[in-house]
């Protein structure tokens, strides 16, 4: 696969963005579920799924959602743990996760996804801060192990990059050229 959007595209991977456990229903030719709710309303969705088979990503929050969520959910991917209002030292950004978090995540086989329309949409001071939170990621999985990609999350076809901008924005992350190369297949 090429891609996760937030449409039915051929190569790439579907999800559905759902709120609460009311929004699922089994029978949907969907290939996952992106999760975008309070813990509790995630455990009670991942219960409903769990021997379906299909992929499982969670949006993340605060660094204490993103560790629970890390470590006791049953989850394929970790959508923009960077994401929200977090407060950054002088040293180091609140980036939503740390080499503990990294670590479970390589031993779970986690990916850590970065959302990457969501990233286009910002303005100014807000994506410049958002970018210095991703750098810190990309450093910390490298040094766990830890898989990241960037993905699209497109919502149609206009809004959806193709590999070769994902690419770039890999690179301009500082990442390495082992891992922007695979941070677009998934």
């Amino acid at each position: 696969m090429k891609d996760i959007n937030l449409f039915k595209t051929k190569d790439s991977i579907y999800l559905k963005k759902i709120k609460s456990k009311a929004e699922l229903s089994k029978d949907e030719k969907v290939d996952g579920f992106l999760i975008e709710s309070s813990e509790k309303e995630a455990r009670r969705i991942i219960d409903s799924l769990k021997d379906s088979g299909k992929k499982i990503a969670i949006v993340g929050g605060d660094d204490v959602f993103n560790r629970r969520a890390v470590e006791t959910l049953k989850i394929n991917y970790l959508v923009s743990p960077e994401r929200g209002s977090k407060k950054d030292t002088l040293k180091q950004r609140d980036s939503g996760i740390n080499h503990v978090v990294a670590k479970e995540a390589a031993k779970r086989d986690i990916v850590i996804i970065i959302d990457f329309n969501e990233i286009r949409k910002l303005k100014n001071k807000e994506r410049a801060l958002r970018l210095g939170r991703l750098i810190q990621n990309v450093k910390i999985c490298r040094k766990a192990g830890c898989t990241i990609k960037i993905a699209s999350l497109a919502t149609d076809k206009k809004s959806s990059i193709d590999e070769r901008g994902r690419k770039s924005f890999g690179v301009s992350l500082e990442m390495s050229s082992i891992q922007t190369s695979k941070s677009v297949q998934f």
